[in-house]
């Protein structure tokens, strides 16, 4: 499973907007858990009508929230692994590098380039770019709602304001996946050594392993414990 580089060639890798019955109820789960605490609210939306098989009777309805009493409903009737048209607020990615140095712009490039390939580039409207966590910041405190924050490219001399910014991020949205990226040329050494890490060696291969380490982060499970 680490290396199944076959999941790079699907067709909606990310599963933006479709969930499996199993997959449902541990997001249902999940998000109610989260909700007692976070700030940024977590819900799951329907984009579809379901109707009990044989039946006019409606379980779910487009547009409206998944509770655990409807997930229990689907399944008695549906396999763990249907698939469902779903919404939920927390999708995307968000890339912090900064293009305002010299030195930043290539990496910057290179990785806005690999993530825009993810899918084949069905993502371009879920992935961001800002130059920092204040503007991520800023964004946050509006409409973004990314899944997965990755940094790259960051000024060794803002690193101490930068780390503020990030405490800030976290207060906001303590569920929040993140993973640095460190590079051989570019970024030789990581700045937040506690957050996931992921170094790149100057290969096509290297990149295919970040791509697939950025598909298995972005669809892990939320693993929260209800007891």
């Amino acid at each position: 499973m680490m290396n199944d580089f076959s999941i790079l060639n699907q067709e909606n890798p990310l599963r933006i907007g479709i969930t499996t019955l199993d997959e449902l109820e541990e997001k249902v789960k999940a998000f109610r858990i989260i909700n007692f605490s976070a700030l940024k609210k977590r819900y799951i939306l329907s984009r579809e009508d379901v109707f009990l098989p044989d039946s006019n009777e409606k379980i779910l309805e487009k547009g409206k929230e998944i509770d655990i009493l409807k997930v229990k409903t689907l399944r008695k009737y549906f396999d763990r692994n249907k698939v469902f048209k779903t919404f939920q607020p927390d999708e995307g990615i968000i890339l912090i590098s900064d293009m305002n140095y010299k030195s930043g712009i290539p990496f910057t490039m290179d990785l806005m380039a690999h993530l825009m390939s993810i899918g084949k580039g069905i993502y371009e409207g879920f992935i961001d770019r800002v130059n920092n966590f204040d503007e991520c910041l800023s964004l946050l405190k509006k409409t973004l709602y990314p899944k997965l924050m990755i940094i790259g490219y960051l000024s060794v001399g803002d690193l101490e304001i930068e780390n503020v910014n990030l405490i800030r991020i976290r207060r906001i949205d303590h569920y929040i996946r993140i993973m640095e990226v460190s590079h051989t040329k570019y970024k030789p050494f990581s700045y937040f050594p506690k957050i996931k890490q992921i170094h790149i060696e100057d290969t096509q291969e290297s990149w295919n392993q970040f791509i697939l380490k950025v598909i298995q982060e972005y669809n892990r499970n939320y693993i929260i414990d209800e007891s």
